[in-house]
């Protein structure tokens, strides 16, 4: 039978897919657990995908971009609005005129802005503030798109009708959007951080958003003496996987931030909610500088949050990107699981090589005042690559010639995938990459 087959052959590539090989006492990472329980899960994990994709349509996404007079200053708010009311549904903030996005249920909505002179994230009175349209009311069907919805804040501008405040960055105010966590205080041995909850985010995604909660979290109190340090985690992973690497952090001048996301939705997609939250924590807290440190497909997302940063933002907020064992050339399985799952996870055509995607990650320079360092790993003997691998990922993928122009060094290990997380070597390296990097 054809479905039988496809789903044992999307199964398989599922498995090489999932990045995590358990060698040499490297810590158990969540995608370890996650490709034993898809050996048994098969055809259910894909029925599950399938339902939590149709969830995904129930939602649009309306986008546009803000300008501003030349002499105004201070960040920018954008307000997703009820077209009655209007409340606030949901805000997105800006460091400077440009892009913006909101996903919501299908619904009419309004949308504002204002330029925050005094950055309490408030809206007073006052401050250069503008509706799209006279206000116009916008109409939003479930996976459709609606972009151009433009905003431009003249000055003084016109005075807003409803009450404008960000407060937690992370909030949203109807409980039919999943929410955002910026700013949470949590520990590492948080009960979200598990291996189950990486491979939700992986073959149920839209329930991960809803049930887990995507964002940046923090370990500790906001500090503005010390430089965050944001964890970018990898395919079916989740910030657990770090504790090694933190717990070997100078706590003293950096302080971790932990990227968590689910893993299974398109990595553009992905890379723009976390290019989000980076803007929304760095505005809230006033923040000058964020190093970006990330493992396997962490990397191409992070990649690609970077270019959406410095393209539509400040990219002299990023002062420091770090890679380990990132797949920069993707995955041979990735076309395989395209061609012949029954259900396809929207992670994989990006991960296809040579994908547009993968391509498109070097169409915009890193910023000046960010080197990147790439650090790989080879010590491999996965079942089901012939080339050289760290058992997951082909040294190859690693190390294609687009990566290596990027990076102002490379560091190889004799580590496994997942046990470069758990190296003291590796710590080492990244420490001092750090430490020179607030010189």
């Amino acid at each position: 039978m054809p479905g039988r087959h496809a789903g044992r052959s999307g199964a398989a590539a599922a498995r090489r897919l999932v990045y995590g090989a358990h060698r040499r006492g490297a810590p158990r990472a969540g995608a370890v657990a996650l490709a034993a329980v898809l050996v048994l899960m098969g055809g259910c994990a894909f029925r599950r995908l399938r339902e939590d994709l149709e969830r995904l349509q129930t939602f649009g996404v309306l986008g546009g971009a803000v300008s501003r007079e030349p002499e105004d200053d201070g960040p920018i708010v954008v307000a997703l609005c009820t077209g009655t009311g209007p409340d606030v549904v949901d805000t997105f903030i800006l460091d400077r005129p440009g892009s913006y996005f909101f996903t919501a249920p299908a619904g009419t909505y309004r949308l504002a802005a204002f330029v925050d002179r005094n950055r309490d994230l408030a809206y007073e009175p006052g401050e250069p503030a503008a509706w799209y349209g006279a206000p116009t009311d916008v109409a939003v069907g479930g996976g459709r798109t609606i972009g151009h919805l433009d905003i431009h804040i003249g000055s003084p501008g016109v005075r807003l009708d409803v009450p404008i405040s960000v407060g937690n960055p992370g909030r949203r105010r109807a409980p039919e959007m999943p929410p955002m966590h910026v700013g949470e205080l949590v520990t590492l041995d948080d009960p979200r951080f598990t291996d189950a909850n990486g491979k939700r985010g992986l073959w149920q995604p839209v329930d991960f958003l809803f049930d887990v909660g995507a964002g940046i979290y923090f370990l500790e109190p906001f500090d503005a003496k010390k430089t965050p340090v944001l964890f970018v985690h990898g395919a079916g992973g989740h910030p657990g996987n770090w504790r090694y690497l933190v717990e070997h952090l100078d706590r003293t001048k950096f302080q971790p931030w932990l990227a968590y996301y689910p893993s299974g939705l398109a990595l553009p997609l992905t890379a723009r909610g976390m290019a989000r939250w980076t803007r929304a924590a760095a505005t809230h807290y006033g923040v000058k500088h964020v190093i970006i440190v990330a493992h396997s497909m962490g990397g191409l997302v992070s990649r690609a949050a970077i270019n959406e940063i410095t393209t539509h933002g400040d990219g002299t907020l990023l002062s420091l990107f770090v890679t380990l064992s990132t797949p920069w050339n993707g995955h041979p399985a990735a076309a395989r699981g395209v061609e012949q799952a029954p259900v396809v996870i929207p992670t994989w055509p990006d991960l296809v090589p040579d994908s547009p995607f993968l391509v498109g990650l070097y169409a915009t320079s890193l910023p000046p005042g960010c080197p990147y360092y790439l650090l790989f790993s080879y010590n491999g003997r996965s079942m089901f690559l012939r080339e050289p691998n760290d058992g997951v990922v082909p040294v190859a993928s690693e190390l294609p010639m687009r990566a290596q122009a990027a990076a102002v060094r490379m560091y190889g290990f004799d580590e496994s995938h997942v046990g470069i997380l758990g190296s003291e070597e590796a710590s080492r390296t990244l420490n001092a990459l750090l430490a020179a990097a607030v010189r």
